[in-house]
């Protein structure tokens, strides 16, 4: 049964939950191909491309792409590119669309690099050096890409040679799990780990445990996690009242037990009343790409390419306002158009600020000319999100504050679900669909986009509406 690295990597995440894929497929729940998978494949192809001009321009090296490994054992490697100079000496290069080598626990480059390494030494091919090609997280696109300034070469020969042994070890525990007909179903090694890092599978293996559980608990030790596994405590219900917990932790078991959320009513109410009409509620969509997609911008670098702002004054007149670049260009008009739509006094009110402060502060340095307006909207803005971290608190939210947790809880009648594009990933693809297409297909893009964004804004608008009226 073939192990590819991508298997490997499973296997190292959930054991179990590769034996499902490979031994049982028709049970294994499949999810889709989701946007933001298909966006890092592209951009992996895309940056694999570059890498292949940067090759062609030098006319004495002979590197082989996408060539395959492959040993009788089952081991599967297609190496993004592979070299034999003139000189004798092979050289295994591993493409990654990154700013860096990456060695945490979501992503580790070297243990990549280290599978395709062993599977073309197992096939025959001895591997003397091993390079992680990522892109420089510096480089300013002007003009034409220049692969050379866009490319960084890191050679992880010995890094790779430091986890060889313990890798090769992992590899033979993978595929003699494949050989095995039937394993225990009792239970993942997922379980002592946070809901982020649970696997497709941990339904299957897990069927018991509740919803929420000790997983909605927010920044969850590890340590306090395996306690909890160990004593099989999974239900918030069941947590003792004594047992150490953070005060945000302790307050959604207090939810969970109580069945209704824990407001701290005295501190919303200072919240709210530091607002200063008339309030904005501001939402930005951006576009970011590996490589750079227009001059002046730099790999993964978000610019904002639309905007939603619904404008609510003291006698509770609502308006709305928005914004959307239809053209591949850098957001000078957007920025002017927010001159013309924000006036100079009130709050700017978002969700999750640091995002758009952030890329105020970009722009600002993109057009120090706006910068003052731009510093000055950051200096305004409050963040709406800050309620439901500590005084609005529901088990509901399952351990999350992401408008999209709070929304069907605070206010179910607005939903995303009907709407053509319902988050950032698929607004960043859309956006490059709109710009890239006819204008037919281009205009009813573009009203997916818009609709997208302003609920952002109306959702906002609504459970500040729900806020304030919590004390009458």
């Amino acid at each position: 049964m073939q192990l590819t690295k991508t298997d490997f990597i499973q296997y190292l995440n959930c054991p179990k939950s590769l034996w499902a894929l490979k031994r049982d497929p028709d049970a294994y729940p499949h999810g889709e191909f989701s946007v933001f998978l298909q966006k890092l494949t592209r951009e992996g192809y895309e940056v694999e491309r570059y890498v292949r001009q940067y090759f062609d321009a030098i006319d004495e090296r002979a590197v082989d792409f996408q060539r395959v490994f492959e040993t009788d054992t089952g081991l599967f490697a297609r190496a993004d590119a592979f070299e034999a100079t003139e000189g004798g000496e092979t050289i295994l290069y591993e493409i990654k669309s990154s700013t860096s080598v990456k060695t945490d626990t979501d992503h580790n480059h070297i243990k990549d690099a280290c599978f395709q390494k062993i599977c073309a030494e197992r096939s025959g091919q001895k591997i003397d050096r091993v390079f992680l090609v990522h892109l420089n997280g510096e480089y300013v696109r002007d003009g034409d890409i220049d692969p050379e300034g866009l490319l960084e070469f890191a050679d992880v020969t010995e890094d790779v040679g430091a986890i060889l042994e313990d890798t090769e070890a992992e590899i033979d525990q993978a595929l003699a799990l494949l050989t095995e007909t039937e394993i225990n179903r009792d239970g993942c090694s997922c379980l002592h780990n946070s809901r982020a890092h649970h696997c497709d599978t941990f339904s299957i293996f897990n069927p018991g445990i509740p919803q929420p559980s000790i997983y909605s608990l927010p920044r969850l030790s590890a340590k306090k996690r395996y306690d909890f596994v160990v004593n099989r405590l999974f239900d918030l219900n069941a947590v003792p009242d004594d047992y150490p917990l953070s005060d945000i932790q302790q307050t959604v078991v207090i939810a969970a037990k109580a069945g209704e959320p824990q407001i701290n009513l005295a501190a919303i109410q200072g919240f709210l009343s530091a607002l200063v009409f008339p309030l904005y509620f501001f939402d930005y969509e951006t576009f970011s790409s590996a490589v750079p997609f227009l001059d002046r911008t730099s790999p993964h670098k978000h610019f904002p390419v639309q905007y939603s702002l619904h404008i609510l004054d003291a006698d509770g007149q609502l308006t709305h306002k928005e914004f959307l670049e239809r053209e591949p260009r850098l957001p000078d008009r957007l920025v002017g158009q927010m001159e013309a739509d924000i006036g100079p006094v009130g709050s700017i009110v978002s969700w999750h600020a640091s995002f758009e402060k952030a890329r105020n502060r970009d722009m600002a340095l993109l057009f120090p000319e706006k910068a003052e307006f731009l510093t000055g909207l950051n200096d305004r803005m409050v963040d709406l999100e800050d309620v439901f971290k500590a005084d609005y608190v529901d088990a509901r939210f399952d351990g999350s504050t992401s408008i999209k947790k709070v929304l069907p809880v605070i206010c179910p009648e607005l939903s995303y679900k009907e709407l053509d594009v319902q988050d950032g990933a698929s607004a960043m693809e859309a956006w490059q669909r709109m710009i890239d297409t006819d204008e037919a297909e281009a205009n009813e893009i573009a009203d997916g986009l818009l609709s997208y964004c302003k609920l952002d804004t109306m959702a906002m608008v609504e459970i500040y509406r729900f806020l304030s009226v919590l004390g009458e």
